[in-house]
């Protein structure tokens, strides 16, 4: 788009432009795998933010506060396995 406004103001592009980077669109999940993730999670608040595309996960089995972020439910749940398994 830059590289246009540049061409219509007879300005040249001062390097070569790249190409946009591209992103995998995650979807949001359903409320059985929202449901799914926030049961293997006990002792944890979890939600989908729409904002951030990812699980959100709040813990109530810590001393402090804990919020762990992941787009990805499987990694999420070891996640909070791992800090889980920590905190004992």
């Amino acid at each position: 788009m830059i590289a246009g406004i540049r061409r219509l103001a007879g300005i040249e592009p001062a390097g070569p432009t790249r190409p946009p980077v591209r992103r995998s669109i995650v979807t949001d999940p359903s409320l059985q795998d929202l449901a799914a993730v926030q049961a293997a999670c006990r002792g944890w608040a979890v939600m989908w933010s729409r904002w951030r595309r990812a699980y959100t996960a709040f813990a109530a089995c810590t001393t402090g506060p804990v919020i762990v972020d992941d787009p990805d439910p499987m990694r999420l749940v070891q996640r909070c396995r791992a800090i889980e398994a920590a905190a004992t």
